[in-house]
């Protein structure tokens, strides 16, 4: 009898043969895999045809994704709120059309997690007196705008202090990412925000070198951790380097 019920996507699996997982996902239904050839969906039925960008449905999502990969698996994350018809529209849009591209895309997560570091400067006053007493010209500034307040005279001094903050961020920031881009196949700087933030970026990297990547990580928490928090994650599916956008419906 072929399963006619709504199917609701997390990701891409090397799977040979259909398994139900011990796990739950969106609006608490069962997550399975359906299989075709060398790979599989993993899914769970759903009635809904489009699930709202929403805090509760992006959680059930990932952490799908991630228990699966914590299972041995390499996976392809598919994008949030892919929903097809039913399991054979799965088999023929995805499964069997869509085979060699699958396997072209599969090399990149192949072997591979993605891990993720944030750097912060602890004390931002400290950084600020470190500028100016690295920079002559900010000290003259600093003292003419002492002498005479004037509105243009305090901006000049924020542009300078600005200027140097910027570049004192790029040079600790290639510090830091210097020795962990050695390992990494790949490396995508996500977005910062405020000026605490060193940086924010994510790594592509094969799993037999993921522990020197950890040991590289403490290396740089010992040599900076006085000055520098660093907010380590991982080892996570490849989220920031792939998403699969497929048409079902």
């Amino acid at each position: 009898m072929a399963d006619t019920k709504g199917k609701y996507l997390y990701c891409v699996i090397k799977e040979k043969k259909p398994r139900r997982f011990d796990m739950f996902g969106q609006k608490g239904e069962r997550v399975y895999c359906i299989s075709e050839g060398n790979f599989a969906l993993v899914v769970s039925d759903s009635e809904v045809k489009e699930y709202p960008f929403i805090r509760e449905h992006l959680i059930s999502h990932q952490e799908v994704i991630e228990k699966v990969m914590q299972q041995g698996y390499d996976v392809l994350p598919v994008r949030f709120s892919t929903v097809a018809a039913d399991s054979q529209n799965l088999k023929e849009k995805v499964l069997q059309s869509k085979k060699k591209e699958l396997s072209e895309t599969f090399k990149t997560v192949e072997g591979k997690v993605e891990l993720g570091l944030r750097a912060f400067w602890k004390n931002m006053n400290d950084i600020f007196q470190e500028i100016v007493a690295e920079h002559k010209e900010i000290q003259i500034a600093k003292k003419e705008a002492e002498k005479n307040p004037h509105r243009f005279k305090v901006a000049q001094v924020g542009e300078l202090v600005a200027k140097a903050l910027e570049q004192k961020r790029e040079r600790e920031e290639r510090k830091i990412l210097g020795p962990l881009k050695e390992l990494a196949v790949d490396f995508k700087e996500r977005e910062r925000r405020g000026d605490v933030i060193i940086t924010s970026s994510a790594f592509l990297v094969p799993k037999e070198k993921e522990k020197e990547f950890d040991k590289r990580v403490r290396l740089l928490r010992d040599e900076h951790g006085e000055r520098i928090q660093f907010i380590y994650v991982g080892p996570i599916p490849p989220f920031n380097f792939v998403e699969l956008e497929l048409h079902v419906l």
